[in-house]
């Protein structure tokens, strides 16, 4: 008696046959997909909220009074972890909130490394949140 071995034949992947470059993109598309800042007038994909045209006027110039400023303002709980650099170098002056596999939500802290502290170690230490892992945490739980 023969058996067939072979696989049965399935599609790997979706061809997109449908699809063609001469389909017209609708308004409400671009809409859902993209919103333009109100600060620099870049437009950015609406994904996760990391635009960030105020950090980068910021960065040469954040002084004691901004840093004291958002470690009040900090809407999170003094208890939840976030990272911390390892190695505090002169220009540290933030820390960072965590994804599920403990590294940064925003992309600032690649490559480095963490140790992780709860919210009110970081303030005590004079370290404020960063804003882009801030609007990032916010925007996450606006949508969830």
């Amino acid at each position: 008696m023969a058996h067939n071995r072979e696989p049965p034949r399935t599609p790997t992947r979706d061809d997109h046959s449908e699809w063609s470059p001469d389909n017209e993109i609708t308004e409400a598309e671009i809409e859902a997909t993209f919103e333009q800042c109100p600060d620099c007038g870049t437009y950015v994909v609406q994904c996760n909220g990391a635009h960030s045209c105020k950090l980068a006027k910021q960065f040469h110039s954040v002084n004691r009074e901004e840093l004291a400023h958002r470690i009040e303002t900090s809407p999170f709980p003094d208890d939840d972890p976030v990272l911390v650099r390892e190695h505090k170098r002169y220009n540290t002056y933030a820390y960072h909130e965590p994804d599920s596999d403990n590294t940064p939500l925003c992309s600032l802290g690649a490559g480095q490394s963490f140790c992780t502290r709860t919210r009110q170690y970081a303030h005590d230490h004079f370290l404020a949140p960063c804003q882009r892992c801030e609007r990032i945490r916010e925007k996450q739980e606006v949508d969830q």
